[in-house]
């Protein structure tokens, strides 16, 4: 009966260091600016979504329909659809006093749970981008993320663009 007691909370041990194994590792976010081109855009204000492919058309009616499944809130981290190694932010905005503010905002914005995703840019105003990173996945492929203020938009692991509002939730 004692064996078969040891042997039992050996494998409930064993299970929980697993757990801890198995739990994903958060994304190392760093600064990896990059030098102002000459001639281009002295203030930094750049339109919203210039890294980001949009898949919207050119008739401005989008021909794709909407995934019902894309409306169950999960981290955006997980919208990108592979483990995440690398975010290298290369942009912010003159808004920013601190490095370390746009990391942590980067951080927090990992973790949002989001349900609303749309395949291209839903919101009619103009929006200026405040953030502009590479993503970088554990298999060494690349996306992107931009952000500003709620607009978020994403270039997944398959390469598709997704776009977002990161509202507060109620």
């Amino acid at each position: 009966m004692q064996l078969l007691f040891a042997a039992l909370m050996l494998a409930v041990l064993a299970s929980q260091t697993g757990y801890a194994q198995d739990k994903p590792r958060e994304p190392k976010i760093v600064l990896k600016l990059e030098k102002p081109v000459s001639g281009g855009n002295p203030r930094g204000w750049e339109p919203f979504g210039a890294t980001c492919k949009s898949l919207k058309p050119e008739n401005g009616k989008d021909q794709r329909s909407y995934h019902p499944g894309w409306d169950k809130p999960v981290p955006i981290a997980e919208w990108m659809g592979a483990p995440i190694e690398v975010v290298k932010i290369r942009r912010y905005g003159p808004g920013w006093k601190k490095p370390d503010d746009v990391r942590q905002r980067v951080a927090s914005l990992l973790k949002t749970q989001s349900g609303e995703v749309f395949p291209y840019e839903a919101w009619d105003e103009f929006v200026f981008a405040d953030i502009i990173a590479t993503v970088q996945f554990s298999d060494h492929t690349e996306g992107t993320l931009e952000i500003s203020g709620v607009h978020v938009c994403l270039t997944t692991h398959s390469g598709m663009a997704l776009w977002l509002r990161d509202l507060p939730t109620k």
